[in-house]
């Protein structure tokens, strides 16, 4: 009888949930909570701060490889024919290369346009010498005192809003933890 079968279910559901398990199960969480959120501080310490991405630091690039260059030029294609080859055919004239090249970097561009902006600038920076991109800005700036106070400014700010939100976070999981202390069951 299904209804039999579902109560007997239920009950050894009930009957599991015992309040020592519950407690249990609650110190648990408590102390996963707490690990959780000293690994995010400790792993996030430098997300605030400036660095470099790409395949030769290990950082990961902006987006997942589930869609390629030439599915993106293949949906292009189809979508805007005159546009599609307006475009390769402006790389080609302004950039020197094959349709085949046109239509690689066409379809980069296509799947990440951030990461395709960020390894253009990288390859730019590389071919100039600039250690990096704060380098690169304040050289090319016309005031470059400003542009370099600026950009330690935004750096701090950034780095103190960072450190303010692990605090108050921090905080809260405390506060929750001691106002919600584990109580061991009794015997």
């Amino acid at each position: 009888n299904p209804a039999l079968a579902r109560r007997g279910l239920i009950s050894n559901l009930l009957s599991s949930l015992q309040p020592s398990h519950c407690f249990a199960k609650m110190k648990l969480m408590i102390r996963l909570l707490s690990f959780l959120t000293i690994a995010a501080a400790a792993s996030s310490v430098g997300a605030f701060s400036v660095l470099p991405h790409g395949p030769a630091t290990g950082r990961p690039a902006t987006s997942l490889s589930v869609f390629g260059p030439k599915q993106a030029l293949v949906v292009e294609r189809t979508k805007n024919p005159a546009k599609f080859e307006q475009t390769i055919q402006g790389l080609m004239s302004s950039k020197g290369l094959t349709r085949g090249q046109a239509e690689k970097r066409y379809g980069e561009f296509l799947v990440d346009p951030d990461g395709f902006a960020l390894k253009a600038a990288e390859e730019e920076r590389r071919e100039k010498g600039y250690k990096d991109w704060i380098e690169q800005a304040v050289a090319k700036s016309d005031d470059p005192d400003a542009t370099r106070k600026r950009i330690d400014d935004f750096t701090k700010r950034n780095q103190l809003k960072g450190t303010a939100i692990m605090i108050a976070f921090s905080a809260a999981v405390l506060s929750y933890s001691t106002m919600n202390p584990y109580i061991s069951p009794g015997p």
